[in-house]
């Protein structure tokens, strides 16, 4: 494959990745290599091999009759993807802190402060649920915290399998949450806590905060797909299963040897 050609994927793979986090392109959709070879202003040819990619990855599927499509995930979906995040973030987040420089920490902090006018915004709105424009800040202001946490980490393995999965949790859960200010205001409340553990270099602080924050986003990716879903839950499941999450696994008991004679 020719440098040009490489380009040329790139470019569409980039785009296709836009409109998925965008929430342009949601589960269902059926995705038109023409449109989006207007769009980018290339052949056909990359925009197809940017969508075979993104099938590989999971994110679109082939459907009989219909064509390329957005995947739709289930709900054990979406608890795998939460649980790979809570098993490499909270590493990457510790690693960050001990490698964290003045560029990082502005990045991060200008990261908040657009999560933060939102918020203004929202307000001055008579706090009303974000819009499609707002939403797509929150999910660019949102993601782009996280990645550059797990760049920081340098451990480029890691950044790719997680923004896999943050793309698919995100086409899959974020239409779904009801994104109002006080969810605005404690996802900033808990990204600002991650970054003072990281400016204060204190690893340790910073993995369990970021396992909360994960946990945290888990409970509302399950509560919001169970009501799309008609599953009946009473109204302090969420807190129970926040509860259930957190707490601290049981010490096993250790037997004492018996007293010699």
């Amino acid at each position: 494959m020719s440098q040009g050609t490489t380009t040329l994927r790139q470019r569409a793979y980039a785009h296709l990745q836009r409109k998925l986090i965008s929430g342009e392109l949601r589960s269902g959709s059926i995705i038109s290599e023409q449109s989006l070879a207007s769009e980018i202003g290339v052949s056909r040819t990359p925009v197809r091999e940017a969508i075979r990619t993104l099938e590989q990855e999971g994110v679109l599927e082939q459907v009989p009759r219909f064509g390329t499509v957005v995947r739709k995930l289930d709900r054990r979906d979406l608890i795998e993807l939460f649980e790979l995040r809570e098993a490499i973030e909270p590493f990457a987040v510790g690693q960050a802190a001990t490698r964290a420089t003045a560029a990082d920490v502005r990045t991060l902090r200008d990261l908040c402060q657009e999560i933060a006018h939102l918020i203004a915004e929202v307000s001055a709105a008579g706090a009303a649920p974000l819009d499609d424009l707002q939403m797509r800040r929150l999910l660019t202001a949102d993601l782009s915290f996280h990645l550059t946490l797990l760049r920081m980490s340098g451990n480029g393995r890691m950044v790719k399998i997680v923004s896999d999965s943050r793309l698919l949790t995100g086409i899959f859960s974020s239409r779904r949450q009801p994104h109002t200010a006080a969810v605005l205001k404690t996802t900033l409340e808990q990204h600002e806590a991650i970054l003072r553990a990281v400016e204060l270099d204190d690893r340790d602080r910073a993995s369990a905060l970021m396992l909360q924050h994960i946990r945290h986003s888990k409970a509302q990716a399950l509560e919001a797909y169970d009501l799309d879903a008609g599953i009946d839950r009473t109204p302090s499941s969420t807190e129970q299963l926040l509860a259930e999450l957190n707490r601290p696994p049981m010490k096993r008991k250790t037997k004492r040897p018996p007293k010699s004679a």
